[in-house]
């Protein structure tokens, strides 16, 4: 594709209906997050009590099960804390994205890589060597093999693909 071709349009304003739909899928997350960590650490307490055996555990003490218990709590605070960093970056990114709105870039695809959590598309940018990476979902990433001309609208901070189509 040429590069005269690859036209980026920045801070489009995000509708009211986009707005609801994006805040609709980041509420609830540390609750799941929270549920998540603490039924991780039921199932590593039932693994420790199925593999001691009963003889060890008659030559325990108040102490040690008060020091279990206070390791267990910091630990799930740690997990904890670690998740809650995370989902104030992206409540951060988030917030950037609700104030500068949309990116709307006429693109080809440059490449196709897939994560564990998501899958990404590369489009070239409109600057020479400029690359930019957008988590899409995963019908598009089906759809759109490397070298077809879209138009993708995307959150620009938060990287997130909310409209592909064919150019």
């Amino acid at each position: 594709m040429d590069k005269s071709l690859i036209r980026l349009q920045e801070n489009i304003p995000l509708t009211e209906g986009e707005i609801k739909e994006i805040e609709q899928g980041h509420k609830g997350v540390l609750r799941v997050v929270a549920v998540t960590i603490a039924l991780s650490m039921v199932f590593m307490v039932l693994i420790a009590i199925f593999s001691v055996k009963k003889e060890t555990l008659d030559g325990l003490g108040y102490k040690d099960y008060f020091a279990f218990f206070c390791l267990g709590l910091s630990f799930f605070c740690f997990c904890y804390l670690m998740a809650w960093l995370c989902v104030l970056y992206f409540r951060y990114n988030w917030r950037k994205d609700k104030l500068r709105g949309k990116n709307r870039l006429v693109s080809v695809v440059i490449d196709r890589d897939k994560t564990e959590h998501a899958e990404y598309l590369t489009f070239s940018g409109p600057a020479d060597q400029a690359k930019i990476r957008i988590e899409v979902d995963m019908e598009d990433y089906h759809r759109y093999p490397v070298g077809s001309k879209v138009i993708v609208t995307y959150l620009k901070f938060s990287r997130k693909a909310l409209e592909i189509s064919d150019f």
